[in-house]
C-alpha cells in the first residue's frame, strides 16, 4: 500500500499536492491510499492503466479532494477495444488495466468546467463510496468502456450532470444504490452513444434541474444519434421540482421513421414525480411500465409520441389528498400503435396545472387495448379517441367527480374506426348521444353510473 504522504502530499488544503498522487500512481505498488486530509488538485491526474497497472484508489471516506481545474480529477484510460465477450479482451487488459476500483473518499470542485471522474476505454472500472459534489459533471463515461460498477456513491449539487454517458460505446453498465441529486443538467443522462444491458436500480434520483435551462431530466436517454436498449429503470425514487421542459424520465429515439434506436426497457416499481411530465417518450419501442407510483405531473404523468409496443401496467397515478396545489397528471399518445394499458388507476384529487380534453387521450393511435383501467374525478372527458383505429376498451371504470359541470363524457370517440367498447362502467354524459358514432364500431353491456 502507497500512500500519497509517502510521496509528498501535505493534506492541509494549502500546498499543491497534485504531483505527489501522480507519483504515488506511478511509482507505487497498485494501491494507493489516501489518508484523511484536505487535498489540493490543480491538473487532472491521468491514469493511463497499460503504463502503470492495475490500480486501487482508497480514501476510507475521510479525504477530501479539493479540485481546481479543469476536467476530471481523475483521468483513467484504459485501451480495450473489444466488448464484454471474453475472447475479445486482450491478454495485457487482464495484467495491467482490469476493475480499477476508486473508492471511499470525496472530490469537491472549485473551478466551473470541474469534473468528477473521467472513464475512457476502460474494462470492469467499478467506483464506491465516492462522493463528487461542486463539479460540472460527477461521473463522465467517453468512447468506449465495458462492465461498469457505480455503487453507494453520492453525486450531489453538480451543475452539470450526475452520470454522463456522452458519446460512449458501452454494454454492460450498473448504477445501484446511489444518491444522484441537484445537479442541474441532470441526475443520470445518455447523448450521441450505444449503449446495451444498462440497469439503473434502487437509487434515489432527486431534484435535478434548472429553473433557468430550457430542460430538466432526472434520467435522459436521447438515442436522436445512436441507440440505447436492452435496460431497467427499477425500484428508484424519481423526483424533483415543476421546471420548463422538465421530465422525470425522457426517452428520445430518431423518429417516426425509426423507432427502434431507444427502447427494451423496463420502467418498474418507481416512485416518480413532482415534474412537468413524469415519463416522456418520443420514438420509443418495446418500453414497460409497471407498478410504478407516478404523482404531481403538472402537465402530464406520460406523455407517448411515435411509439410502439408500449406496456402499461399495474400503476397508481394518484396523490395523497392532503396535498395542495395543482397538477393536470394526463396521460396522452400521439402517432402510438400496438399500445396496452391494464390494472391502472387514475385519481384526479387536484385542480388541474393547464387546460385538457381529457385524462387520456389518444390521437391517430392504432390497436389499442384497455383492460381493467379506472379513471376516478375525470377531467372534462375520461378517455378520448381521435382518428384511431382498432382499440378495444373494456372492464374499465370512468367516473366523473360529483357535481361537475365541466365533465363531458366519460368516452369520446372522434373520427375513428372500429372501435369495441364493452362491459365497462361509465359516468353518464351530459347529452344524450351515442356512446359511439354510426359506422365506428361496437358498444354494448356497458352500465351507466352516477
Amino acid at each position: 500500500m502507497a500512500s500519497v504522504r509517502e510521496f509528498g502530499a501535505k493534506g492541509d488544503g494549502l500546498a499543491d499536492d497534485t504531483a505527489a498522487f501522480q507519483h504515488a500512481i506511478e511509482r507505487g505498488d497498485g494501491l494507493v491510499q489516501i489518508p484523511r486530509g484536505n487535498y489540493r488538485i490543480t491538473r487532472p491526474i491521468l491514469i493511463p492503466l497499460k503504463q502503470f497497472g492495475r490500480l486501487a484508489i482508497v480514501g476510507e471516506s475521510a479525504a477530501t479532494l479539493h479540485h481546481h481545474a479543469a476536467g476530471p480529477c481523475f483521468h483513467l484510460i484504459g485501451t480495450h477495444g473489444g466488448s464484454a465477450l471474453p475472447k475479445s479482451v486482450l491478454e495485457p487488459v487482464w495484467q495491467s488495466e482490469r476493475m480499477p476500483l476508486l473508492r471511499d473518499f470525496e472530490i469537491l470542485g472549485h473551478h466551473a468546467q470541474a469534473d468528477g471522474i473521467r472513464l475512457e476505454g476502460v474494462m470492469q472500472p467499478t467506483l464506491h463510496g465516492v462522493l463528487i459534489r461542486k463539479c460540472r459533471h460527477g461521473i463522465h463515461l467517453v468512447q468506449r468502456n465495458r462492465n461498469v460498477l457505480i455503487t453507494a456513491c453520492h453525486i450531489y449539487d453538480n451543475s452539470g450532470i450526475g452520470i454522463f454517458l456522452d458519446r460512449l460505446n458501452l454494454h454492460q453498465i450498473n448504477i445501484t444504490g446511489n444518491h444522484i441529486s441537484y445537479c442541474k443538467r441532470g441526475g443520470i443522462s445518455i447523448s450521441q452513444s450505444e449503449i446495451r444491458n444498462i440497469q439503473i436500480v434502487g437509487n434515489d434520483i432527486e431534484y435535478n434541474h434548472d429553473f433557468d435551462a430550457p430542460e430538466s431530466t432526472d434520467i435522459r436517454f436521447d438515442a436522436s444519434q445512436g441507440t440505447i436498449r436492452e435496460g431497467t429503470i427499477v425500484g428508484n425514487t424519481i423526483q424533483a421540482q415543476g421546471s420548463k421542459g422538465g421530465a422525470n424520465i425522457r426517452l428520445i429515439g430518431v423518429g417516426a421513421s425509426d423507432p427502434n434506436a431507444v427502447g427494451l426497457l423496463a420502467i418498474t416499481g418507481n416512485l416518480i414525480g413532482s415534474q412537468t411530465t413524469a415519463i416522456e417518450m418520443t420514438a420509443s419501442r418495446g418500453v414497460t411500465i409497471s407498478g410504478n407510483c407516478i404523482y404531481s405531473g403538472y402537465e402530464s404523468a406520460i406523455d407517448a409520441k411515435q411509439c410502439e409496443h408500449l406496456v402499461i401496467s399495474g400503476n397508481t397515478i394518484d396523490h395523497n389528498p392532503e396535498y395542495k396545489g395543482n397538477s393536470t397528471d394526463r396521460l396522452r399518445f400521439v402517432d402510438c400503435r400496438n399500445v396496452s394499458i391494464s390494472g391502472t388507476i387514475v385519481q384526479h384529487t387536484l385542480p388541474p396545472t393547464i387546460a385538457v380534453d381529457a385524462s387520456l387521450q389518444f390521437i391517430r393511435c392504432k390497436q389499442l387495448q384497455i383492460q381493467g383501467l379506472q379513471v376516478l374525478n375525470a377531467r372534462v372527458r375520461g378517455i378520448q379517441l381521435i382518428e384511431c383505429e382498432r382499440v378495444g376498451i373494456s372492464q374499465s371504470t370512468i367516473q366523473r367527480k360529483p357535481d361537475d359541470p365541466e365533465f363531458v363524457t366519460a368516452i369520446d370517440v372522434q373520427k375513428c374506426q372500429q372501435i369495441m367498447l364493452t362491459h365497462n362502467f361509465l359516468s353518464k354524459s351530459q347529452s344524450d348521444s351515442p356512446l359511439l358514432p354510426k359506422g365506428s364500431g361496437l358498444a354494448e353491456s356497458n352500465l351507466t353510473i352516477d
